[in-house]
């Protein structure tokens, strides 16, 4: 069936965005069968699911999630990550010496995904897939701009990283990880994320970044 939106399109609440009942998604409502926002947001598609991602409001975890957090206590038995405001996770490692071989200490910044979320917490997966930064910059923006900081297909921040040549880590959470060959090309790739963030309801952001970008290590800006 159609969708009557495009992806990241700007949308209001009652806005119909798909015949398909069972496609409804987070920030959306089913009536006669048919796909409605429930909210001003961003329409996008995660999981075959049609959400709308309000522009304000806390995150709200979900199962594979990738997110970024700063180790806040070492216990016995696994971590405390801290996720950002008023948000922590954990992870929980029964094997006592694979919490000591990790060597993960408080302040350490790591990325893992969403094991659990619900009313008992949010559970993180210790699995190779986990790991720790030893370098870069730690920036935070809005969760809601996660989805237009990214782009369709990888495209907003995939330009980025090309443009930068910045490795960039995006959290769901709305932590990001910059490490970059030279502090100009980090404060490019920093710039250029606040802009998404600030703009992302705006059209024809994508040119007004790389233009950015382009200006920024060319020495226009700084």
């Amino acid at each position: 069936m159609p969708l009557y939106f495009s992806e990241h399109e700007v949308v209001l609440p009652g806005q119909l965005l798909s015949d398909d009942g069972r496609r409804s998604g987070e920030g959306t409502y089913v009536a006669d069968g048919k796909v409605y926002a429930a909210q001003v947001g961003l329409a996008t598609i995660r999981n075959n699911r049609i959400c709308v991602i309000a522009f304000k409001g806390a995150y709200r975890p979900q199962v594979g999630d990738e997110v970024i957090g700063v180790i806040s206590d070492v216990k016995p038995n696994g971590f405390d990550v801290v996720l950002g405001k008023h948000l922590t996770g954990v992870i929980r490692i029964p094997d006592r010496r694979k919490v000591q071989n990790l060597g993960l200490r408080v302040g350490d910044v790591i990325s893992a995904r969403v094991k659990e979320s619900s009313l008992r917490g949010i559970i993180l997966e210790h699995t190779r897939k986990m790991r720790r930064f030893d370098k870069g910059l730690l920036i935070s923006i809005h969760p809601a701009k996660i989805p237009r900081l990214i782009g369709r297909r990888g495209s907003m921040i995939n330009m980025i990283k090309r443009m930068t040549g910045c490795r960039i880590v995006v959290g769901r959470n709305g932590l990001i990880v910059i490490s970059g060959p030279s502090p100009a090309q980090e404060f490019a790739a920093v710039t250029a994320i606040k802009e998404v963030e600030k703009e992302a309801h705006t059209q024809g952001l994508t040119e007004r970044i790389s233009k950015l970008i382009d200006s920024i290590l060319k020495g226009g800006v700084g």
